[in-house]
């Protein structure tokens, strides 16, 4: 085994957990926070103008309550030109805004660090809906101590959501079920360190979500 190693990022703890059997991938998102969005996303906006989010985190209410933005532009599955989405994430406990990890999604698909959240045309919703154990242990390690880690089988849904109107353009529902052990994990406060969910990745639904965001 190899030793473990820890960090702080951002304020949250980080912890790499070493096992024996190849990787497994992740998916590489990185979360806009899982706290609440920012006051009606729309905090200081003149009531005549349209709304539009003030944070990426806003986009929340487009997942669970189809509830769209005004202000954003329309989308138009006739023009053939990339249709900018926000990518936003649930493992069950509120919604967290990400941005994809370079090589996941072609360039321009799904809004970066560097733009604005009022770019979005479309909301793409992935969350997990079920998890079931494995019944598999897996032998690892962490700060040099032994740790054994149980794995779980994921149920997932997936929808395309428009920004501006709330409407859903396309929903998918799959499972996700391995028995290998992962290479390593990474948790973060609140988290359970010895579980370990096989989670639908960004490879998994990039052809389903290309038709709405580049026809």
């Amino acid at each position: 085994m190899q030793r473990a190693r820890m960090w702080v990022t951002a304020g949250v703890l980080g912890m790499v957990l070493c096992g024996c059997s190849s990787p497994s991938g992740t998916s590489g998102t990185s979360g806009g926070g899982s706290g609440g969005s920012s006051a009606a996303g729309a905090a200081g906006a003149a009531e005549d103008e349209p709304e539009v989010p003030v944070t990426t985190q806003d986009l929340e209410r487009v997942c669970t309550d189809g509830l769209g933005f005004a202000g954003l532009p329309a989308y138009d599955p006739k023009k053939k030109t990339v249709h900018p989405a926000q990518l936003m994430n649930s493992t069950g406990d509120g919604w967290t805004s990400g941005v994809p990890a370079d090589g996941d999604f072609p360039k321009g698909w799904f809004l970066d660090y560097g733009d604005k959240p009022a770019q979005a045309e479309l909301v793409v919703c992935v969350e997990r809906t079920k998890a079931t154990a494995t019944g598999k242990v897996c032998d690892m390690e962490a700060d040099g101590k032994p740790l054994k880690i149980r794995t779980y089988n994921t149920a997932y849904r997936l929808r395309v959501v428009e920004a501006r109107t709330g409407k859903e353009r396309y929903e998918h529902t799959g499972k996700v079920e391995s028995d290998e052990c992962p290479y390593y994990i990474f948790t973060s406060e609140g988290e359970d360190a010895d579980k370990y969910y096989n989670e639908v990745e960004p490879k998994d639904y990039r052809k389903r979500v290309k038709p709405f965001i580049a026809p």
